[in-house]
Parts: C-alpha cells; sequence; structure tokens
C-alpha cells in the first residue's frame, strides 16, 4: 500500500480534522461545584475555558509550567492542577514525560517577575533548539492580573507563549489583552475571599474528575491560609470537618508557608505533597508537627524583637495605625519574612483591640507592606494616586484592595509613608 504526502488544502483539513478531535477528547467535565456559590458560577464558563486549554496541552505533548505564588493559598492551587494532569501527561507520553513537560515553580512575588519569565523563556528555548519541543502554555496562579506583571507578559507574547491566569489579586484591565484565559472573582463581582486554591481546586476537578477525593482538602487550607471570611471558605472548611478540625488546617498552612520560604524557588514536590497529606500519613503527621513548631517559634522570637518597636497613632477617622521599620526592628533573611512579619503584628493587635479598625504597615528602605481591617481601603487605587501625587518617588505594587504593598525609592520614602498614612486616615470604615 502506497502511502504519500498530503499538500495543499487537503493536508489543512485532514490537521483541521485532527484538532477538532483532540478538542472533543479535551472537553472539561461540567460537573457541579462542590459548594453553593454565585461567584463561581458566574466564573464557569472562564474555568471550563481553563481547563480544556490545559487538557488541550496535555493531549498535544506540549509542556506545561505553573508560576504560582509561593504560599499556601498559591501552592494548594497549583498542587491542584498539578495532581490533576500528571496522570493524563503520563499516559499520553509515557511514564517519565512527566519531567520533560511539565514544570511547578513558586514565586516569591504575588506577580510574574522578569526573573521568572527569563528563566522561563531561556530553558523553553533551549528545550525547542535540543529536543524539538513546543513552547509551553504558561499557567500563573495566585499572580498574574496587575500591572506589575505586563513586563513579563510582553515578553511571553513576543516568543507567542500563551499565558493563563487564575488569580484573586485585585485585577488591571490592561493583563486581559495578553492572556488566553483569565479566570478572577473580581470579573464575578467576587473578590480575594474566593481563594486561589479554591478555583484550582474546581478546574482540576474539571479536568479530571477523580483527582477531587485526594484534594478535598486544598480549599480549606487555602482558605485558613490566606484568611478568607468568604461564605465559600466555611463552605469548604465543612466539607472536611470529619478529616481535619480548623486548627490542623491551620497547621498544615503554617507548614506550607514555612517550608516554601526554605525550598526558595524549588517546587519541592516530595516533602510538599507530605505536607498535603498526598502520601504516608504518619510521615504527614510528624512533618506537620515538626514544621509548625519551627515556624510558631520563629515567629514567637520575631514578635518579641517587634512589638516593642511598633508605634501606634489613632488616625481622624478612628484607624488604629501601627507602623514599624522591619529593616531595623526584625530579624532578617529568616522566618518569618517582611510579608508575614507584618501581618503577624497586625494579627496581635486585631486580637488585642477587637472589634476597631486597624491597619499595620511596616515598611523598609523602599518598601511598605499593608496589612488591614474594618478599613475600607483601596490598595492598588491608592498606589495609583500616590505614583502621580509624589513626583520622582517611582512608586508601584498593588495586591488585594485590603492587602498589598508599596514600592518606591528609598529617597522618597519619607514623603510617601506620609501620604500614605493621610490616604487611611481619610478612608471610610
Amino acid at each position: 500500500m502506497e502511502i504519500n504526502q498530503l499538500h495543499g488544502s487537503s493536508a489543512r483539513e485532514i490537521k483541521k480534522e485532527i484538532d477538532a478531535s483532540i478538542r472533543r477528547r479535551a472537553e472539561p467535565v461540567n460537573q457541579e461545584f462542590l459548594v453553593k456559590s454565585q461567584i463561581l458560577e458566574k466564573l464557569r464558563p472562564a474555568m471550563l475555558k481553563v481547563a480544556e486549554e490545559i487538557k488541550y496541552a496535555v493531549l498535544t505533548s506540549r509542556p506545561i509550567i505553573i508560576r504560582h505564588h509561593a504560599d499556601a493559598d498559591g501552592i494548594t492551587s497549583a498542587v491542584a492542577i498539578e495532581r490533576a494532569i500528571l496522570p493524563l501527561i503520563r499516559e499520553v507520553g509515557g511514564n517519565d514525560a512527566e519531567y520533560h513537560f511539565f514544570k511547578r515553580s513558586p514565586s516569591k512575588a504575588p506577580f510574574y517577575e522578569i526573573q521568572d519569565i527569563t528563566k522561563d523563556l531561556t530553558f523553553a528555548l533551549e528545550d525547542a533548539a535540543r529536543f524539538g519541543q513546543k513552547l509551553p502554555l504558561i499557567l500563573l496562579m495566585d499572580n498574574g492580573s496587575t500591572e506589575e506583571d505586563v513586563p513579563a507578559l510582553l515578553q511571553a507574547e513576543a516568543y507567542g507563549l500563551d499565558v493563563i491566569v487564575v488569580d484573586h489579586h485585585h485585577p488591571d484591565k490592561v493583563v486581559d489583552q495578553y492572556l488566553l484565559a483569565h479566570v478572577n472573582p473580581a470579573h464575578a463581582g467576587g473578590d480575594f475571599g474566593i481563594t486561589t486554591g479554591m478555583l484550582g481546586f474546581e478546574i482540576a476537578r474539571m479536568i479530571r474528575p477523580e483527582v477531587g477525593e485526594e484534594i478535598l482538602h486544598f480549599p480549606a487550607i487555602s482558605a485558613v491560609g490566606d484568611r478568607s471570611e468568604a461564605p465559600e471558605a466555611d463552605a469548604y472548611i465543612e466539607l472536611v470537618a470529619e478529616r481535619y478540625t480548623r486548627e490542623e488546617l491551620t497547621e498544615i498552612a503554617l507548614a506550607l508557608d514555612y517550608e516554601s520560604y526554605w525550598q526558595r524557588f524549588s517546587d519541592g514536590r516530595g516533602i510538599i505533597n507530605d505536607i498535603l497529606n498526598l502520601g504516608n500519613p504518619n510521615r504527614h503527621r510528624r512533618v506537620i508537627e515538626i514544621l509548625s513548631k519551627q515556624a510558631r517559634t520563629a515567629i514567637e522570637e520575631q514578635l518579641r524583637a517587634t512589638l516593642p518597636n511598633v508605634r501606634s497613632i489613632t488616625l481622624p477617622n478612628g484607624v488604629l495605625l501601627n507602623v514599624i521599620d522591619v529593616e531595623k526592628y526584625a530579624h532578617k533573611f529568616t522566618f518569618p519574612p517582611p510579608g508575614k512579619t507584618s501581618g503577624e503584628i497586625h494579627d496581635h493587635y486585631c486580637k488585642e483591640h477587637e472589634g476597631r479598625p486597624i491597619v499595620t504597615i511596616g515598611y523598609g528602605p523602599d518598601f511598605a507592606v499593608i496589612r488591614s481591617k474594618g478599613v475600607l481601603l483601596n490598595i492598588p487605587e491608592m498606589v495609583r494616586e500616590l505614583r502621580d501625587e509624589i513626583v520622582g518617588a517611582g512608586v508601584t505594587g498593588g495586591g488585594h484592595l485590603v492587602v498589598g504593598s508599596i514600592k518606591f525609592v528609598e529617597g522618597k520614602r519619607r514623603d510617601v509613608l506620609e501620604r500614605l498614612a493621610e490616604k487611611i486616615g481619610a478612608a471610610r470604615t
């Protein structure tokens, strides 16, 4: 039997048929969410789109890179997708395919940094040249939604990389033009209370429904780790109440934060899987006991050093503002880092002054970390205003509406912090 190569329109027609067949196989499972949520229902079409594109990439042997924020929320969201697709990758490409077609990398910043895209592009181009691999699909989880992501996204676009974002940071519209798909609760009238861990869990179930049982506790871990007060958080926590108490979920989230700090830029798959109870239950319990105890000891030592150096004032709107120079009065280059330190100081004052509107700022030479409770802030908007109002300060930053960070040039620190305090003092409570 003679086999002839097709050319022109005949070849294109066959390719279309093959692609259509693969697309049919890549169709996600459109099933009920495990909790009732109007926000999730509104996000369903976008989530199905993400699930389909991920599955399509697997079926076409396209490498997938997951970039995620290096905290409990980012890790649970990314590992949920990882657990959903690794069996599919092995099914398509063989037992060792996961080492060639999948990579999960944590990012210290809650946005896609230039150093991240530089690494991803460099390795992708090398793999394409050496092994003939396709350029990867990049999935950003718990980051990717803000102006700060644009420089990296521009580089990805220049090389024809498709980028998908699943995030719950307050989004900027400018990023959408660079994305293949974007899931964010803000697009459906929600906020950061719908964590990325919840979104990643439900998308993972759309890709491979049977994964749901082993990762059922992931949304609850992300909820307590990100201090979500959304009704969906309570619902996901209730789902696993027979397996994990809230305290146990909190210990797991803390262990993830602690381990990810020391892992730096490694995915730490084996240890992370043990922390998430995806292997030996006895080892899981022992690892959680060790890591959470070490983390709490480090936090207590940090608080002993920092709390005596916190300055507290009451602003005109009644907000209790707590400020500390974490560069001078906190242990450096160890856990907890400045952001976590500021959060722990904030939690201390929230417990001490329960019911009061409170804002805590931990600042250094060229940055400030903001935590708040009971105050109607819009940190991304404040960043834009500070950038326009203080010439030469080079203000950048963002985050959630009421939790975030700001960067600026060191010489303008006093101007930025004073203006920031004025804006907080004028906010509604």
